[in-house]
């Protein structure tokens, strides 16, 4: 039996705006919860937003935290599901994703998830009728609660700037981004398959945000990837960024994320800016000048005893110079700086012989 044509055209028009309104209320859902976290991180306690907001304490902590579950239904098309090859027409792009589509999707974080969607914002703010690498740059740059906005940031990102780029770019189309859904490139289907190999290389059992943008950096030949180079951000140099996220200087406690360079001792890490500011230091005292502090270091006094070079051990006594955080400005509320961190003069050195290689590497 051959199927009535007109009834099926019907069927097609009544899925494609079933899938519309899906798209719109994820959408929805996905500024919903950002208003919650926005919430939380303005200082109100989740039990407060859970009255408010007529929700179980349980529910709110699963949406501050990013763990809410995530819809695994066959019939429901997200955008996530089309570029993990889950219709018909990508069922070859599928085969490339090891451990099917459907799991793929599930692995996908709350930060990632948000990406996506923004992404598809994005192209759509554009009248762009597909979805490429540069719309999913601008949507992790969106995606607030994510590392790779943090990271984007630090490195000098700006999310109008990237607009701009890409209109000159590829200009403002006057009509479309109205195609439901939008069809992704085989540029962005590639980026999200490596961000799945980062995950996995990371030992995350989520693609996050972060490793959405290493993947964007890792293709290398997108838009996107572009505007990452034009940025100054290689591939190599954004994965020892990331690998620094959980650290911080011990001297200025800046975040790794936020530093170009941390240099290393025994339980101790010290930034570029650290490092600039103790050599001025350093230069001062050698030509007796007045200066003793700058940037929020001093000269340790030479009656101090008791202070010891973090990085080698060396007694005050045993160097000639010795530089630690200013009086009070020490990131001392911090577990991690219970002791006071000091440099002398040769252990500088070599941080700074290791920064200067670092940045010809």
């Amino acid at each position: 039996m051959r199927l009535d044509s007109l009834v099926l055209n019907d069927a097609l028009i009544a899925r494609n705006h079933l899938i519309e309104i899906e798209g719109k209320a994820e959408r929805r859902r996905v500024a919903y919860h950002q208003a919650i976290r926005r919430l939380h991180s303005s200082g109100a306690s989740m039990r407060q937003i859970a009255e408010a907001l007529d929700l179980s304490h349980q529910r709110v902590h699963q949406i501050v935290n990013g763990g809410e579950e995530m819809t695994t239904s066959p019939r429901k098309k997200t955008l996530l599901r089309r570029l993990v090859g889950r219709n018909r027409k990508d069922c070859e792009a599928s085969r490339e994703f090891a451990g099917g589509p459907g799991q793929l999707l599930d692995r996908f974080f709350v930060d990632a998830r948000d990406a996506m969607l923004l992404a598809e914002e994005e192209a759509r703010a554009l009248h762009h009728d597909y979805l490429g690498t540069e719309h999913l740059l601008l949507g992790l740059m969106r995606a607030e609660r994510g590392l790779a906005a943090r990271l984007l940031v630090a490195v000098g990102a700006d999310l109008q700037g990237t607009r701009d780029a890409i209109e000159r770019l590829l200009g403002r189309a006057q009509s479309g981004g109205s195609r439901s859904p939008l069809p992704t490139t085989p540029r962005l289907k590639k980026v999200v398959e490596l961000s799945r190999l980062e995950a996995k290389e990371s030992r995350s059992t989520h693609v996050r945000s972060e490793h959405l943008l290493l993947a964007l950096a890792r293709e290398g030949e997108g838009v996107g990837a572009r505007l990452l180079a034009e940025l100054g951000v290689a591939y190599e140099a954004l994965r020892r960024r990331l690998h620094r996220a959980a650290l911080a200087c011990s001297f200025c406690a800046r975040s790794g994320l936020d530093v170009d360079h941390l240099i290393a001792g025994p339980g101790v890490f010290i930034c570029e800016h650290c490092t600039g500011d103790a050599a001025r230091l350093v230069l001062e005292s050698e030509r007796q000048e007045a200066g003793e502090v700058a940037g929020g270091l001093r000269l340790v006094p030479d009656e101090t005893s008791s202070a010891s070079c973090s990085f080698c051990g060396k007694k005050r006594a045993d160097v000639d110079r010795l530089v630690a955080p200013e009086a009070g400005r020490q990131p001392g509320g911090d577990a991690r700086f219970a002791v006071v961190p000091s440099i002398f003069d040769q252990c500088l050195a070599i941080c700074q012989e290791i920064q200067q290689e670092e940045q010809r590497g």
